[in-house]
């Protein structure tokens, strides 16, 4: 898997003011071997018309010529299910999923294809970079990114990027993941939850691979009014202990194939600790209790 053809997918949604940028980030990558695809989800805006003149400029069709593909859906479908539709388009043996308000680093793709192959594995995720809507650097001074910040920082404390994944979505976004067709098509797609779809793939992801984590900010996360993390509520935390129940329901009945996997047949002490730590002792399958 040194040079393989990796699919850029990217889902938008009336992010008419961010595409030039965003999509100019997937122009500007080291990696030679992309594909893109973009799906617009019936956005209101003129966000249609402006992924139609950016993909016909010169400079796009220089880079891409025959290898963009551009769907239109006629009623909105969902995050969830524009992701999924771009991914069973996709060709590349390699999956990166792009939101159209976010950016790339120049070297992501490249940095992501490296680790993925040094490390042997499937899935991975990058640190973040949080702007807003104009483009000011708020890592620093936004409470929320901050936060987020510390979490990554946090994923050196555990003795795997899996255990991390179990405290918080690690992930940040589904803009932040990069995937094998392969493993997709194992996991399954994503699933129609409106909050925590980005972080439910990653943990079934977990099941099938070790996560690599390139601790790098390769991706800049956009932080304005009408992002989903902006709006969870109540639902999303009903979400979250949802998706934490379908993992540890597989992984403690034996359907882990990554070794390094939290569950109890993995880690047959660290894990019961870990549990009571993180109190993810509610989310655990009954009869693996009443053994703790």
């Amino acid at each position: 898997m040194k040079t393989p053809l990796v699919s850029v997918v990217v889902p938008c949604y009336k992010h008419e003011k961010f595409l030039a940028r965003s999509l100019g980030s997937v122009a500007a990558q080291t990696y030679p071997h992309l594909e893109v695809i973009i799906n617009d989800d019936c956005s209101p805006d003129g966000s249609v018309a402006e992924i139609t003149r950016i993909i016909a400029s010169p400079h796009w069709q220089n880079r891409f010529a025959k290898r963009t593909k551009f769907f239109c859906f006629e009623k909105n479908q969902g995050a969830y299910n524009s992701i999924n539709y771009g991914v069973q388009q996709a060709t590349g043996q390699i999956v990166t999923i792009l939101n159209s308000d976010d950016v790339y680093h120049p070297e992501r793709i490249e940095r992501m294809v490296q680790a993925m192959t040094r490390e042997n594995s499937e899935f991975a995720f990058t640190g973040v970079r949080y702007i807003d809507a104009e483009d000011q650097d708020v890592t620093k001074t936004n409470p929320r990114a901050k936060r987020y910040c510390q979490e990554q920082k946090n994923i050196t404390r555990f003795p795997s990027v899996g255990f991390a994944c179990l405290t918080f979505n690690m992930g940040i976004s589904s803009g932040n993941f990069a995937f094998t067709k392969s493993l997709y098509e194992r996991v399954g797609a994503f699933k129609h939850y409106l909050h925590c779809h980005d972080w439910d793939f990653l943990l079934r992801c977990l099941i099938q691979t070790e996560p690599c984590f390139i601790p790098e900010a390769l991706y800049d996360y956009r932080f304005h009014g009408t992002n989903s993390f902006e709006t969870l509520h109540q639902e999303g935390v009903d979400e979250s202990a949802e998706l934490l129940r379908n993992y540890f329901e597989l992984v403690n009945a034996g359907w882990s194939l990554n070794s390094l996997a939290p569950s109890a047949l993995n880690w047959p002490s660290f894990y019961h600790v870990f549990v009571h730590w993180y109190n993810l002792r509610p989310f655990q399958p009954q009869h693996h209790l009443i053994a703790a």
